[in-house]
């Protein structure tokens, strides 16, 4: 049964879909993002714990985005990527990403690939929820610039907050414009980034390696050629 808007995801190129986790899901999550977080970092990112992980493992495999993968890629889809971020609170600009496009950091060819964005905590504009440009992922892959460790592409629009509740999640292809602002709050803002694509695909990046030839990619539903 369809539940997504898709005429809406492919003409601004994200969908927010309310409640994806409960909160049961949410505390494993977060108790195996403590497990791995350096707890003084700014703005940490801890990537790939799928083979370090269980129920990491098992969430990328078998949960509840798996179904919303399907609708948007097709019967065919392979998980590709995830990581936990997390805002300190106290407003640092350290805590600033800015605008980029997923694929400016991993660009995958061709480009059947979607990200799904996960709130852990609840997400505003006081302690850094997501922005996006909608329609932006159109435009194909843009110029990305090295600032310190993060990619920034160039983006003159100010783009339009997307708040979020703790549990919901943030449905986005790979080519759309976003960023997050530095965390003004008084508490951590914590998320985890899931992407999937569909088994064809090849990791530009990596030589035009097949995605599937990756440790970290594996078939979630469906099969591969």
């Amino acid at each position: 049964m369809t539940v997504l808007d898709l005429d809406r995801f492919n003409t601004e190129g994200y969908l927010l879909h309310k409640q994806l986790l409960d909160a049961a899901t949410m505390r494993t999550l977060e108790r195996e993002h403590r497990r791995f977080a350096d707890p003084d970092a700014t703005l940490a990112v801890d990537v790939q714990l799928v083979h370090r992980s269980r129920p990491i493992r098992e969430f990328v495999t078998r949960g509840p985005q798996v179904p919303l993968a399907v609708e948007v890629l097709g019967p065919d889809v392979c998980f590709t990527h995830q990581q936990f971020i997390s805002k300190a609170p106290g407003g640092s600009d350290q805590t600033d990403v800015p605008w980029h496009q997923d694929s400016g950091y991993g660009r995958l060819e061709p480009p059947t690939d979607l990200t799904v964005w996960i709130a852990l905590t609840d997400t505003d504009e006081t302690n850094g929820c997501l922005w996006v440009l909608a329609g932006s992922h159109r435009d194909g892959v843009h110029p990305h610039d090295r600032t310190g460790r993060l990619l920034a592409a160039s983006v003159a629009d100010a783009g339009i907050p997307v708040p979020m509740s703790a549990g919901d999640a943030l449905l986005f292809s790979g080519h759309l414009l976003h960023r997050s602002l530095p965390n003004r709050g008084k508490s951590p803002r914590l998320a985890m980034y899931v992407r999937y694509c569909t088994p064809d695909v090849v990791m530009v990046n990596a030589g035009n390696r097949p995605v599937l030839e990756d440790g970290f990619s594996w078939m979630v539903a469906g099969e591969a050629d």
